[in-house]
């Protein structure tokens, strides 16, 4: 089945009927990117610990006591059409503080606005909306970049040098400087075609295995050759022939080996594509280093003396997973354990917590941890080997169903913490939640009810989707309190998880 016919099937185009007589009178542009061209920064390298992933190029942006400011130019082309314009960045280097940019352009004094990077991993976008006439000067002057807030070393991804005579493809006008400017999008294709490439790249773990996840899937369901080229061109960013080559959460290189549990979820699409490769040992002896063999939380598999929901996904998935493909008893017993001290560790009189800190809890009822815990917990139940016994796996993921149904909103989404109703939705964790629910659904792990709630959440994300097809308003990642409050980004992560949402809904 075509993408296009999938689209149509699943619903995704909320408000208009599935038929050519209506489509017909809906007249869609395509959204258009405009990179910068040239840059001129200060001369703040790159810390000669860290790195900047893909040998991508990189522009440095001073510290804001240094009040030194980055020049970034576009070659003075006409701004085509459409009134949606966005001024975007992203993020080449780590930052683990607040951080601020200030934008104008050389000939006025008068800042066009301001970029909140705060705490960003690096791939994170930060977009400023400008006016046409405010466009049309950055076109022709070129924007000045200074940080106002934050003095730690920091680097936005620079425009292409030149073509990438490499196996690396040339980074992406999404990760450039660039302006992207739309009229009226369809919005859905334009999601599709930000998988169908490297534009959504992630860090290493458990965000770029959440977007692998959903591309493997996608591609599964549908004829979409581009889907299968964009899986495999994803995968070779990070595997070079046998060695493993990505960066820890801070930008330090990390190279042939697994930083944290949070970073082995990738495996699960390359033990998928690539079964024999040699890294795969790496997860497994990594699994078994980190899995404690005495005392509080004996047999999980954590960091230190921290047991998490992240691990529901990122460790007892893949290795149900790879113990599957290798008929592995003992890698299958050990996934069963995961799932199963996770439910005891973190389930507290129905509420899910985050994390438990040798018996201390922490971020109680937080929608992405809900979902690494409700989606690590189905997809493990449907890799396990016939004849495994999950009856009280089973019953969890419909106990489970039934609370988060209880905090689904009218418009399909989950609060990013389900307690408080101050809280706006988050919709990386709802994609994920419905993700869990559409795969239980098609396993039949869960009842029907559960794909008619994924169903409500795919549609209700159509309002959230910007005008070139990213996901908005997902909580950023959880490196301080801004996790638990109400700020949004443009969380790609989400993206991932819609996509594996979408091809379970396929699924028949």
């Amino acid at each position: 089945m075509s993408i296009r016919k999938m689209i149509f099937t699943t619903g995704l185009f909320v408000g208009l009927l599935a038929n050519s007589t209506v489509l017909n009178e809906v007249s869609y542009a395509d959204a258009v990117h405009i990179p910068a061209t040239s840059e001129k920064s200060p001369a703040f390298s790159v810390p000669s610990d860290k790195r900047v992933p893909f040998g991508w190029p990189s522009i440095a942006i001073a510290p804001a006591d240094e009040e030194t400011a980055t020049f970034v130019q576009w070659s003075g082309q006409e701004l085509p059409p459409g009134d949606s314009v966005q001024l975007r960045v992203a993020t080449a280097l780590d930052s683990h503080e607040p951080l601020l940019l200030e934008i104008r352009v050389p000939s006025d004094p008068e800042p066009l606005g301001n970029i909140k990077l705060n705490f960003s991993p690096v791939f994170q976008i930060g977009e400023l909306t400008l006016t046409r006439v405010q466009a049309s000067r950055v076109l022709a002057e070129g924007i000045l970049i200074t940080r106002t807030v934050g003095n730690a070393p920091f680097h936005l991804f620079g425009p292409s040098a030149s073509s990438s005579t490499s196996d690396i493809p040339d980074i992406p006008a999404m990760l450039q400087p660039h302006l992207m400017v739309a009229g009226e999008t369809d919005r859905w294709a334009e999601y599709m075609k930000r998988l169908e490439g490297v534009d959504t790249v992630q860090p290493f773990g458990w965000m770029e295995g959440a977007i692998l996840d959903g591309v493997f899937e996608l591609a599964k369901v549908s004829d979409n050759e581009q889907l299968d080229h964009a899986l495999s061109e994803r995968i070779n960013l990070y595997l070079h022939g046998d060695q493993l080559i990505y960066e820890d959460p801070k930008s330090v290189p990390c190279d042939n080996r697994v930083f944290g549990i949070e970073d082995s979820l990738p495996f699960a699409v390359i033990a998928r594509t690539r079964p024999d490769h040699p890294t795969i040992e790496l997860a497994i002896d990594f699994w078994k280093d980190k899995r404690r063999s005495s005392g509080y939380a004996e047999g999980c598999i954590q960091d230190g003396g921290l047991c998490s929901a992240e691990g529901s996904y990122t460790v007892g998935y893949p290795l149900m997973l790879i113990g599957r493909l290798r008929n592995d008893p003992q890698l299958v017993e050990m996934a069963l354990d995961q799932f199963r001290i996770r439910k005891t560790l973190l389930v507290e009189e129905g509420d899910l917590w985050l994390r438990n800190s040798n018996g201390r809890r922490h971020m109680k009822n937080w929608a992405r941890g809900v979902t690494w815990y409700f989606l690590g917990l189905v997809r493990g139940i449907a890799e396990a080997p016939e004849g495994t016994d999950t009856n009280d796996l089973r019953a969890e993921a419909i106990r489970t169903m039934d609370w988060v149904l209880q905090h689904q909103q009218d418009n399909g989404l989950w609060r990013n913490l389900f307690d408080l109703p101050s809280q706006t939705v988050d919709t990386s964790g709802s994609a994920g939640i419905a993700a869990a629910l559409a795969i239980g659904a098609s396993e039949g792990i869960l009842p029907e009810r559960a794909r008619t709630a994924a169903l409500k959440t795919k549609n209700g994300l159509t309002n959230f989707l910007t005008p070139d097809g990213l996901l908005a308003h997902g909580t950023p990642s959880n490196r301080s309190p801004e996790a638990q409050s109400n700020r949004r980004v443009i969380f790609p992560v989400g993206m991932g998880l819609t996509a594996q949402l979408i091809a379970a809904l396929e699924k028949k």
